[in-house]
């Protein structure tokens, strides 16, 4: 998919895609990633794509359709697709809004139902009011009005790049305090409560690890850096090139770590890292941090570097492996490759002189998980239910607020199915389909805690853990004579 029509008539006709459409969005399908040769390299976000796709739209758009930008864009975007329309059609004018998306993975269908916010940006003509309404209209079938905000186009493409940059700056901002944790004998957890308890600062995103990670917060960094280079702000751009610079520092002082934990060697010994993806319970590997501490073990000549991800195809992560590598396989001659995917948590683990955990799975605790939070002002009136209903005939969205209720008061009721009646059966899968193989070797889609009795047993003395995501209880790991090194904590190394 690379754009999305909407319209209140047809689609589509034989003219071609968006021909009818009232909407055309520009979504997130359409990729924006750092440039990574030519001018900009390594900073600026590449938009081959997004220009090619709106040079496809301005070929069949209908005139009065309202072009919608989602992807991440650089500020300014929105001038590029109004330049390119007027090449292609310069006697019809279009509308542009920016409505960038904030959907996180693992939770894009809870953000996309109870947004914090949704942003629609506009030029300040009354064309430009006119479609922000007409797509405001468009949102408040779910979202409160209150929530819709609109803005001068240029401010909500900058919005998107700040939101994330802001985020990444919390992040390395807490990172660079574990660092000084470590120096002095303060506990991360400590201090990150007690600051996260002033209501001005909060206490989201003040959780100690090995960095930001995946493909969005650094590639908006980064395109934040480049923006501001562009515009001569020397010391803006520096401030936010060490963002990326700290969470760089972040992953190479906990690989180190691990490195001089294990007496500066890993010849002859095996070394386990638990998640390959970004995140936990995503398959998603864009940006893992996984990637850079194989590289740094890789360098110590180890016998074995072991990766299991209970939510990664083994053969997915194979992939990746091969080409994040290849310039090592070919020149390694007859040597074995020492990186090897399992499927079994256990086998992965068996052997092994460490154990690296890298992903905040809850299943890789040693301890109960935390009761799930969600974001404030969507669910505390959950309890209450959504009747009565505004109208006598309820709404779609009513009638799955009301079904989501009764499911939470009463799980695994009658009440479960499809509601709106527009569930279509799932096709069934080839025989050899590697996800339902994984499927299984996972025991059917159940994902049990992981048993660190039987992983200690297997385990080659002395056993070292080290913790990058701040999940395990080193006091009870002790119990099973295993040494813990945890991010933001004083240890061994």
């Amino acid at each position: 998919m690379r754009a999305c029509v909407l319209s209140r008539t047809s689609p589509r006709d034989d003219r071609g895609p968006g021909s009818r459409a009232k909407f055309i969005f520009l979504h997130r399908a359409v990729n924006t990633p750092t440039k990574s040769t030519g001018a900009g390299a390594g900073r600026a976000m590449d938009l081959s794509a997004f220009e090619a796709v709106a040079c496809e739209i301005a070929r069949y758009a209908r005139a009065g359709t309202i072009i919608v930008e989602k992807s991440t864009v650089p500020c300014r975007t929105a001038q590029l697709i109004q330049d390119i329309m007027a090449v292609y059609r310069p006697d019809v004018r279009f509308e542009i809004l920016s409505n960038p998306e904030f959907l996180a993975a693992g939770t894009a269908v809870h953000d996309l139902l109870y947004p914090d916010r949704i942003l629609i940006g506009c030029s300040q003509t009354p064309s430009g009011h006119c479609a922000a309404s007409a797509l405001a209209d468009l949102y408040a079938a779910w979202v409160p009005r209150a929530r819709i905000i609109t803005t001068n186009i240029w401010s909500s493409e900058l919005s998107k790049l700040v939101a994330n940059a802001l985020l990444a700056q919390r992040i390395s901002s807490i990172n660079s305090i574990s660092a000084l944790c470590e120096a002095t004998g303060a506990e991360i957890d400590e201090v990150a409560a007690s600051i996260g308890s002033d209501a001005r600062i909060g206490d989201k995103f003040l959780r100690a690890g090995i960095g930001f990670r995946g493909s969005c917060f650094k590639k908006d960094v980064l395109g934040l850096v480049y923006l501001a280079d562009s515009l001569g702000l020397r010391e803006v751009s520096e401030y936010w090139q060490q963002v990326v610079a700290m969470n760089k520092y972040q992953r190479d002082r906990f690989s180190q770590r691990v490195v001089r934990c294990l007496n500066n060697t890993l010849v002859g010994k095996k070394a386990t890292l638990l998640g390959f993806a970004f995140k936990a319970n995503t398959s998603d590997v864009r940006e893992s941090p996984t990637r850079d501490i194989i590289q740094t073990l890789l360098d110590e000549k180890p016998r074995e570097i072991a990766i299991f991800d209970p939510c990664c195809n083994p053969s997915v992560v194979k992939r990746e492996i091969e080409t994040m590598f290849q310039p090592r396989l070919d020149t390694g001659g007859e040597e074995k490759f020492p990186v090897v995917v399992y499927s079994d948590i256990y086998e992965a683990c068996a052997g092994s002189n460490a154990v690296v955990i890298t992903i905040e799975c809850d299943e890789f605790r040693n301890t109960r998980p935390p009761v799930p939070s969600f974001p404030s002002g969507h669910r505390s009136n959950d309890h209450v239910g959504p009747r009565p209903f505004a109208q006598r005939n309820p709404s779609e969205m009513e009638i799955l607020s009301f079904q989501k209720f009764l499911l939470q008061s009463s799980p695994g009721s009658a009440c479960e199915g499809d509601p709106l009646r527009r569930y279509e059966e799932e096709p069934a899968c080839a025989e050899d389909c590697s996800e339902c193989e994984m499927v299984k070797a996972n025991g059917g889609g159940a994902r049990q805690m992981v048993d660190w009795h039987k992983i200690s047993y297997h385990m080659k003395k002395p056993k070292w853990l080290f913790d990058g995501r701040g999940i395990i209880d080193p006091e009870e790991m002790s119990k099973l004579d295993i040494r813990v090194e945890s991010i933001g904590r004083r240890g061994r190394g």
